[in-house]
């Protein structure tokens, strides 16, 4: 199976809300910054309990993407994986708005 980015509108507190974010050998929720998540058995947060439909990786980019989409998203067929460093940018101009409004 072979992989391309789609740009699609989204609603970026939604996605914060249900995503997973991995690191290098496990995960975090991107909701309630809770560590150490196994995200391959997960489907929701021990400790706040949302249901993860969203997956991110810290360490996926550049010539490592490819492999890092297709290990993470054989092991979470059912989470939509999204760019960290997309992520990460909405997410930096909206507390800056939110800052300086």
């Amino acid at each position: 199976m072979n992989y391309i980015r789609i740009w699609q509108a989204c609603d970026i507190e939604q996605i914060s809300k249900h995503l997973i974010i991995v690191g290098d050998i496990t995960a975090d929720c991107a909701n309630c910054r809770e560590f150490g998540i196994e995200y391959a058995q997960a489907r929701s947060c021990p400790k706040c309990g949302t249901e993860f439909k969203f997956i991110a990786c810290r360490s996926a980019g550049g010539q490592t993407m490819g492999t890092a989409v297709r290990r993470i998203t054989s092991r979470c067929p059912n989470l939509t994986f999204v760019d960290y460093g997309d992520y990460k940018s909405l997410i930096g101009k909206k507390e800056a708005r939110d800052f300086f409004n």
